[in-house]
């Protein structure tokens, strides 16, 4: 169950990341798997290391540190949003300020 709640969280990122490249004109596809990525190995890769930490025994911590690591993709994700985000505004507004110059 816990799996499938965080497949469906990294789709929603995923489309939110096909939002952004759609907003911008940009590759959909790309901007979908990278939301989609980055969220599922994220939380992957928190619960490898915590593994390798306490050589693999799942107890009751092994319960809070699963969702722990969903709110950690969650958070990193958005992070890499807001700064893809805010390079694609620069990136428009540098080329607005060319077209503008054309213009006069």
């Amino acid at each position: 169950m816990n799996f499938l709640i965080q497949i469906l969280i990294s789709i929603f990122i995923g489309a939110c990341f096909t939002f952004l490249a759609k907003r911008f004109d940009k590759s959909q596809t790309l901007y979908f798997f990278t939301g989609f990525f980055t969220s599922l190995f994220t939380r992957v890769i928190y619960l490898f290391i915590y593994g390798f930490i306490t050589d693999f025994t799942i107890d009751q911590e092994f319960n809070l540190h699963k969702y722990l690591s969903i709110i950690l993709s969650i958070v990193i994700a958005y992070i890499l949003f807001m700064l893809l985000k805010k390079r694609l505004i620069k990136s428009q507004s540098e080329h607005l300020d060319i077209n503008e110059i054309g213009k006069q």
